[in-house]
């Protein structure tokens, strides 16, 4: 564990299974909730106004995306049988699709927008019960250069919205009120104390809007207008089921936009795991495919109502690195409070009459955070040539498109604007050189065998094999043997019972790949229960010598540079990495 992680870890004051006190969940909930309003609301107006939707279908799309939003976060939180993450994670109208909306929406409005959604909502579903086969390309790599891209895709849009304000207003207003709202932002962020660190947003944006009054831009007329309690009729007439040309066209940009929403939940949850406990976990990816399934519940739903489809927001991860909440009951609460909000148009109404100045300051604030997380995720394992190269190309790429300064006249063409956002572009760079890298790595050798006890010197015989092909010396040898053995004994132990051997009727799948510096060999199973890191991480440093599963996993560490154990719904796969 990094001293970083330690310190995050100390700073957890909830746990995801803990229960804070009831008002402070209500007051952390309700304010989070408004907070996710703000990005919905944004979202979803930039979407209607470039595709020239009217006001009818704004409102509906704004309830739609708010009520999904909150649907879905709620069951992220609790955790329905295969479907939800069982962590804070909170869901709105996702960034990455505006580009792929704004065409379907000009093409065949909101009833081919719905189709198009839930045919990606479809492979979102195919993709979450094939986490186990696209791990290699769902990487950290993979997850943080998106996670950094997304802050690249939504500055645009704070940076315009910092210079707009209404015609005659005092030529220092806008700098003026945004430099006050990043100041109060910035400076509660780095120096309030945890309890005052929650109102941040609220706080910040209060200071923005006192100053925006100050020179006379604040305007509260669409606040007053609109009612309390309200539900906006239905402005999706259905699905278009025509599966005309425009559906197939525009189909693959939907599909990559789910796939990159994928990414980006995978990423989130396996980031919340690790947030959402006080004592070190291994990453438990049965709860990573249920929060893709959430997802592309979501996304279902989303297509049916004719929006956008909705991913994890950063508030999830910001109240948990942030102020040390990740409680579950939190999540529930955020869920509750923002479908009780869509039915209340002031708060759009509220939302929308914020001086964009403020808008904008905090949005630059609060992604510039976005992005040096998602490098830190790139980052994680080690700053190597390769990742480096591959981040660092992706994100110009994606700043490149963003920004219009490449091929800026090919990007207006009908299919460039499938490319145009720099989220897509530059997560489909990331994506293919992912592909590259893994294609053209060292070659895999593989092996099959019955997950039984007499399989070992089958095991051993390929070991060898493998280390006199790739010339390993002897002593890299008996390492690499005694650690495929110990793996194997684990897998048996860690499922043996009274009345059933570990090895009834199924398979051992072995993969060994050589590196710069060793080798991992890959141990594909189905196996029933029981995490070996976690059992390791319990383990300590004195294992019951009379325990043959302690020795076991004793010897399996000794021998072994790193354990990884990935748990999913139909295989699990143990990773285990000799040094030479």
């Amino acid at each position: 564990m990094t001293p970083a992680s330690d310190q995050t870890r100390s700073r957890l004051r909830y746990a995801a299974d803990d229960r804070p006190p009831r008002l402070m969940s209500f007051i952390i909930g309700s304010q989070t909730a408004v907070l996710v309003c703000v990005p919905v609301v944004v979202v979803n107006t930039i979407v209607a106004r470039v595709a020239n939707q009217g006001d009818a279908y704004l409102s509906w799309a704004i309830f739609a995306s708010m009520v999904i939003g909150g649907l879905i976060t709620v069951m992220q939180a609790k955790r329905f049988g295969a479907i939800g993450g069982g962590s804070l994670t909170v869901m709105g109208a996702s960034g990455a699709a505006i580009g792929v909306a704004v065409l379907a929406l000009i093409t065949g409005g909101p009833a081919l927008l719905g189709a198009l959604v839930v045919a990606s909502a479809l492979g979102q579903f195919v993709m979450a019960a094939s986490l186990s086969h696209l791990r290699r390309l769902i990487t950290p790599l993979a997850s943080g250069t998106l996670l950094a891209l997304v802050s690249v895709t939504v500055m645009p849009i704070g940076f315009a919205m910092l210079t707009r304000v209404p015609d005659g207003a005092p030529a220092g207003a806008a700098p003026t009120v945004a430099a006050v709202t990043i100041v109060v932002v910035v400076g509660l962020m780095l120096r309030a104390p945890r309890i005052v660190r929650a109102w941040t947003p609220v706080l910040g944006m209060a200071a923005g809007c006192l100053t925006a009054a100050f020179f006379g831009i604040l305007d509260f007329e669409r606040v007053a207008d609109a009612s309390w309690v309200g539900v906006p009729s239905a402005a999706s007439p259905g699905l278009d089921l025509s599966f005309g040309p425009g559906f197939w066209i525009l189909l693959p940009g939907f599909l990559f936009v789910a796939f990159v929403i994928t990414v980006r939940q995978v990423g989130d949850a396996v980031r919340m795991q690790r947030l959402s406990h006080h004592e070190r976990k291994a990453v438990d990816f049965r709860k990573v495919e249920g929060a893709v399934n959430a997802c592309g519940v979501g996304t279902l739903l989303s297509g049916l109502a004719g929006v956008l489809p909705p991913w994890p927001y950063t508030a999830g991860i910001a109240l948990a690195d942030g102020i040390g909440v990740a409680a579950r009951r939190v999540g529930v609460l955020i869920g509750i409070v923002l479908v009780a909000l869509a039915f209340v148009p002031k708060i759009a109404a509220l939302i929308l009459s914020i001086p964009p100045p403020v808008l904008g300051a905090y949005i630059m604030v609060i992604f510039g955070v976005t992005f040096a997380q998602g490098m830190r995720v790139v980052f994680r394992e080690g700053a190597s040539r390769q990742n480096a190269l591959v981040a660092g190309l992706a994100l110009w790429i994606g700043i490149g498109i963003q920004f219009q300064a490449i091929f800026p006249s090919h990007l207006a063409t009908p299919t460039g604007r499938m490319l145009a956002n720099g989220l897509t572009a530059g997560g489909l760079t990331v994506l293919l050189l992912t592909l590259f890298v893994e294609l053209t790595g060292p070659r895999r050798r593989k092996a099959e065998m019955a997950l039984r006890p007499d399989s070992l010197p089958e095991l051993d015989r390929f070991v060898v094999d493998f280390a006199t092909r790739h010339g390993w010396g002897t002593k890299g040898t008996e390492r690499l043997r005694a650690a495929s053995e110990e793996a194997l004994l684990c897998l048996l132990r860690q499922e043996e019972d009274e009345h059933t051997p570990a090895s009834a009727g199924r398979r051992l799948r072995v993969v060994a790949q050589g590196t710069r510096d060793g080798a991992v060999l890959e141990f594909t199973a189905a196996t029933r229960s029981g995490n070996l890191e976690n059992r390791m991480m319990l383990l300590g440093d004195r294992p019951d010598p009379t325990s043959e599963r302690d020795l076991s996993l004793a010897l399996l560490r000794h021998h072994a540079a790193s354990v990884k154990h990935r748990e999913y719904h139909n295989v699990d796969i143990l990773a285990v990495r000799v040094d030479r």
